[in-house]
């Protein structure tokens, strides 16, 4: 299988280094282990500068794939080959060095998708690099400052107590959706908590739970209180649920 992952990522980097916008290209982390896993398909992040062939030349381009879909934003492709799934993530080069910096969209990227898109950086490997930007944000990350972390712990404790307030009017309320979506949002915000509290970038969502479970920083009766607040137990009311989350919030405050 992973023969099948190295000739189809190196297929793709062949075609994406001809593309001039193309600045580098990374294969990341394989989280599926076999085909049949769901979460497995090659996934592959070209991070570029200026505009990228129109979705057609793509088409044409990934023409050896089956079943090419692309995103209407223009930032992902999708296809089969060998019945393997291949993800191509385009990402502008410009974007990442200024969220780096902090100069611009940082707490943007920060509430839509937490810290994963620098935990890809870190943890991908480089399959073509046009200079040496790439391996420079990535030293940049490997070394960012106590101070960056401080900021970020603020943030997402500032999004854990805004969650938690959904939650709050959600159970008063008897409102069930608002509920369901203030608890996913919750616990996201928990989890880069959890993370930034340790200095670290969050992983994907798909190893998410296993990865947060063994960070060596966590407040006290963490694991018992979140397995409790993610119980599907209909004896778990929504107001004893928020009475959980609210102890989770307390014990990071009193942590940080």
């Amino acid at each position: 299988m992973m023969q099948k992952v190295e000739k189809w990522a190196t297929r793709v980097t062949e075609i994406l280094s001809q593309w001039p916008s193309i600045e580098a290209v990374t294969l990341g982390e394989q989280v599926g282990k076999d085909l049949y896993d769901p979460h497995f398909f090659i996934s592959i992040d070209a991070y570029y500068s200026g505009f990228l062939p129109a979705p057609e030349e793509r088409f044409e381009s990934f023409s050896f794939g089956g079943g090419f879909d692309f995103s209407p934003f223009g930032t992902k492709d999708r296809f089969l080959v060998e019945e393997l799934p291949v993800r191509i993530e385009y990402i502008q080069k410009d974007q990442v060095t200024s969220r780096i910096q902090g100069k611009e969209g940082l707490f943007a990227l920060l509430r839509e998708n937490g810290t994963y898109p620098f935990y890809r950086i870190l943890h991908s490997r480089i399959l073509f690099s046009r200079s040496r930007w790439f391996e420079q944000i990535r030293s940049q990350l490997e070394s960012m400052p106590a101070s960056f972390f401080s900021s970020l712990r603020a943030f997402f404790l500032s999004r854990l107590e805004h969650h938690l307030n959904d939650l709050e009017a959600a159970s008063i309320r008897g409102d069930t959706l608002l509920f369901l979506v203030a608890s996913g949002n919750f616990v996201r915000a928990l989890c880069s908590t959890a993370f930034a509290v340790n200095k670290m970038f969050e992983p994907s969502l798909r190893i998410l739970q296993q990865e947060v479970w063994n960070l060596p920083i966590l407040p006290e009766a963490f694991h018992a209180r979140l397995e409790s607040f993610l119980r599907i137990d209909p004896e778990l009311s929504m107001q004893r649920k928020t009475e959980i989350a609210g102890l989770l919030v307390k014990s990071f405050l009193h942590l940080v």
